[in-house]
């Protein structure tokens, strides 16, 4: 599991690390000749893998990153590139921890322009024809129109940087690549794309209350469905005031956020598209079983018995107090949402989404990766090779420093201290769905689960087919314009 790997990955790096700074830090003649970090003999063969980074060092030379600031969600300012001094908190000394690490070892130094428009900032300047950045970090659905108009590099063509490792996020790279070219990534050099999973949190209290099944042990199981969340979402749910009306003041089963539809959606398996034998992209929303889908996926949130906007005004702010206060037992919210769950009095827990019916084979997560901070390289960069060793060695040395302090952070600061949260953290982070559907919003195709929500229609084969002649010209000429790209 993801958790349980990366826990010995990170001692075999720890291991590594004193050999590995004594032994990178003379300049070699020939910058392609490689030098492994070692690693001792006595770490088992799957986490005694390594960064190959070149023997020679940079001569102090800066790397910069454009990162994103939120002024209005704190929560999705990208803290994971840079941090200035140790200050006691997690995340920021790990950062800084292996930052050091870093600089030491390469002899360069990581340096940071955090802008709260940093994909305005970054089209700007790179149509300008400026090189100021050597990598930016927009969110991920801001980068693509970067990509689309050239201003990136394929990541594949960066020298040192093996995306084939560990610690890039492999569903990412296949899941994202267009025309054989992908221009942005994320892996353990981020903690946003942790954050920004969907998830369910549950309250412990209330299953035992009400004599209902563990849902850890379901999840396990692969008994974790839809409709078993229905099941129990309507036993929970009842008139708590008895005035006869079902209100924010009542007890609810289950909470459904308005990107809870397009999540059951991908957790069900279903795909905006996909690719096909050939490896082409096609859409699948309109197939048989994505039809199937989203009928049980909107009986569930049609339900009068489930809480949400169009039951109650129940939004984020709403339920996460109602939640807090023993009012809700299953909530649908991201990962980064357990900020506002630390008032709760009771235990809690975290779940993946649930399977489409028990046949299905995995788990699969949504990334909103609409606040998810993405990896890129300028197409104007003018030294990929420093930049490639450098986005290496940061999600390398991330393993045994921003990968632990994110999973310690996680389920300990923020009051989730049972270990069977860690083993659904595994489930989830090894199950994240990118589609470049949803991301891409071709001819309206990756809005349109939250378009049928939103206006409680039944009506999905009429809803596809109208745009779906829209839909696919817009993918023709993506795929199209990225082919183009040199």
């Amino acid at each position: 599991m993801y958790l349980k790997r990366h826990t010995a990955f990170a001692l075999a790096v720890l291991m590594a690390f004193p050999l590995t700074a004594c032994s990178s830090g003379s300049q070699t003649d020939s910058p392609q000749e490689t030098t492994p970090v070692e690693t001792t003999e006595t770490v088992p063969t799957e986490t005694a893998l390594t960064a190959e980074l070149p023997d020679k060092t940079y001569g102090g030379e800066e790397v910069m990153f454009l990162t994103s600031l939120n002024n209005g969600y704190d929560w999705y300012t990208s803290y994971e590139i840079y941090a200035a001094e140790m200050n006691g908190q997690l995340i920021n000394d790990a950062v800084f921890t292996r930052n050091q690490q870093i600089e030491e070892l390469l002899d360069i130094r990581i340096a940071e322009t955090k802008m709260e428009n940093a994909h305005t900032v970054a089209q700007e300047t790179l149509i300008a024809g400026d090189d100021q950045f050597d990598v930016v970090m927009p969110y991920i659905n801001n980068t693509i129109s970067l990509a689309t108009q050239g201003l990136l590099m394929d990541l594949n063509t960066i020298p040192y940087l093996d995306l084939e490792k560990p610690w890039w996020d492999q569903r990412a790279n296949a899941n994202m690549i267009i025309a054989d070219k992908l221009f942005f990534s994320t892996g353990d050099i981020a903690i946003l794309d942790n954050e920004c999973t969907m998830v369910m949190f549950f309250n412990k209290d209330m299953i035992e209350q009400y004599s209902l099944e563990n849902p850890y042990e379901l999840v396990k199981e692969h008994k974790w469905t839809i409709d078993k969340v229905r099941e129990m979402a309507s036993v929970v749910t009842h008139d708590l005031n008895g005035d006869g009306k079902m209100t924010g003041d009542d007890t609810w089963g289950l909470s459904v956020a308005g990107n809870a539809p397009i999540s059951f959606y991908f957790g069900a398996g279903e795909r905006i598209v996909d690719r096909n034998d050939e490896g082409k992209l096609e859409f699948q929303i309109g197939s048989a079983r994505s039809y199937d889908v989203l009928d049980k996926v909107m009986t569930l949130c049609y339900d009068d018995l489930m809480l949400s906007d169009k039951t109650a005004s129940a939004g984020f702010d709403v339920v996460s107090v109602m939640f807090n206060a023993g009012q809700v037992m299953f909530v649908t919210f991201a990962l980064v949402d357990i900020n506002a769950l630390r008032e709760a009095e009771f235990e809690f827990g975290i779940l993946p989404y649930p399977l489409y019916d028990e046949s299905q084979q995995e788990y699969n997560n949504l990334i909103s990766s609409v606040l998810v901070s993405s990896t890129s390289v300028p197409y104007n960069n003018t030294n990929s090779e420093l930049t490639g060793v450098t986005l290496e060695a940061m999600a390398y040395y991330s393993t045994s420093t921003l990968t632990p302090a994110y999973y310690d952070n996680a389920l300990k600061t923020r009051y989730v201290r049972d270990e069977e949260s860690g083993d659904m953290l595994d489930i989830i982070f090894s199950t994240r769905v990118y589609d470049l559907g949803f991301i891409f919003d071709w001819g309206g195709a990756g809005s349109l689960v939250t378009s049928i929500y939103n206006a409680k229609s039944t009506e999905y084969v009429s809803k596809w087919q109208a745009i779906q002649q829209k839909a696919q010209a817009a993918l023709d000429e993506a795929l199209e314009t990225f082919a183009a790209l040199q």
